[in-house]
C-alpha cells in the first residue's frame, strides 16, 4: 500500500474541518420531549494561500459540482469525492443525552458553493450537548458476518463503483493538468481515517418539544491535497485503475480547530 499520510495537529490551521455550523429554531413552549437534529456535510468556502513563495488558490463553483485547486506545478480539479461516514455522535450532560447514529452512511460531498447533503436526522432526548463527533472509516464491505445496514450500504456503493476496494472509506475522481502540459483524469481510491472531536462552544440546549437544530459540518478538502511548497496533489498517479493501490490517509481533528456558530 502507498502511504499518504496527512496527520493533522493544532499547529496546523483548520486542516481539513473548517467550519460546523448549528442553525435553526426552537417550537414555543416548554416541554421535556426532547427534539429533532439533523446533521449535514458541506464544503468550506475557497480560499488562497501563500507557501514559501509560490501561491496555492482553491475554488468552489457556484454552477458546477467541483473545486479546482491550482499549485506551482498545476491545476487538480475534483469533481466528485464520496466517503464513508461510520458514526456520528453528540454526548451531553448526562447519560440520558445523547444522539448516535445506528447505522453508516455514503456521503456524496457538495462541491457547489452553498449545498449541504444530509447525512443523519434523529431524536434526540433532553439535555444539554458538549461533544460532538464523527468517525469516516472503511468498514469492511466485503465481511461475510456483516448484515443488514452493511449489505445494503454495500449495494449502494458498488452500484456507483463497482469496483471499489473493500479497504477503501473515500474516493475522489477528477483530472490533473500539469503545468504547460495535458489534463490527465483519475479515480484515486483513499483508506481514510478522519476523526473529529469538538467541543461545542456554547452547548447546545435541548430544552423543549418539537425543538429542531441542523448541524452542517464544513470540510475542507483543498487543504487534503495542498502542500506546502506550494504544489498541489497529482492524483493521477494514483489513478486506481492504473496502480490498484489504495493510498492511506490519516486525519485528526482536535479541539479549539473549528468554530461554532448559532443561527437566528
Amino acid at each position: 500500500m502507498s502511504a499518504f499520510r496527512h496527520v493533522s495537529s493544532l499547529s496546523v490551521l483548520v486542516v481539513g474541518l473548517v467550519l460546523v455550523v448549528v442553525t435553526g429554531c426552537d417550537s414555543t413552549g416548554p416541554g421535556a420531549g426532547g427534539g429533532t437534529v439533523e446533521v449535514g456535510f458541506a464544503t468550506a468556502s475557497s480560499a488562497s494561500n501563500q507557501s514559501n513563495g509560490a501561491a496555492k488558490t482553491a475554488a468552489l463553483s457556484a454552477d458546477s459540482d467541483s473545486l479546482v485547486l491550482s499549485g506551482s506545478n498545476g491545476t487538480l480539479t475534483i469533481t466528485d469525492i464520496r466517503l464513508i461516514v461510520d458514526e456520528i455522535e453528540l454526548e451531553g450532560d448526562a447519560d440520558s443525552a445523547e444522539f448516535e447514529t445506528d447505522r453508516p452512511s455514503f456521503l456524496d460531498l457538495p462541491l457547489r458553493e452553498g449545498e449541504v447533503s444530509p447525512v443523519a436526522a434523529d431524536q434526540v432526548p433532553p439535555g444539554t450537548y458538549e461533544d460532538f463527533e464523527f468517525e469516516i472509516e472503511d468498514i469492511e464491505l466485503d465481511d461475510a458476518d456483516e448484515e443488514g445496514e452493511i449489505q445494503d450500504l454495500r449495494g449502494d456503493i458498488r452500484e456507483e463503483f463497482p469496483n471499489w476496494p473493500n479497504s477503501a472509506s473515500m474516493v475522489v475522481v477528477g483530472t490533473f493538468t500539469p503545468t504547460n502540459d495535458t489534463s490527465r483524469a483519475f479515480k484515486t481510491y483513499f483508506e481514510a481515517e478522519i476523526e473529529v472531536e469538538r467541543e461545542l462552544e456554547p452547548a447546545l440546549d435541548v430544552s423543549s418539544d418539537g425543538f429542531s437544530r441542523s448541524l452542517i459540518v464544513r470540510l475542507a478538502p483543498t487543504q487534503w491535497f495542498e502542500q506546502a511548497d506550494g504544489t498541489v496533489q497529482d492524483l493521477s498517479q494514483s489513478d486506481f485503475e492504473d496502480t490498484g493501490q489504495v493510498i492511506e490517509f490519516e486525519a485528526e481533528f482536535e479541539d479549539g480547530v473549528s468554530e461554532i456558530e448559532f443561527g437566528d
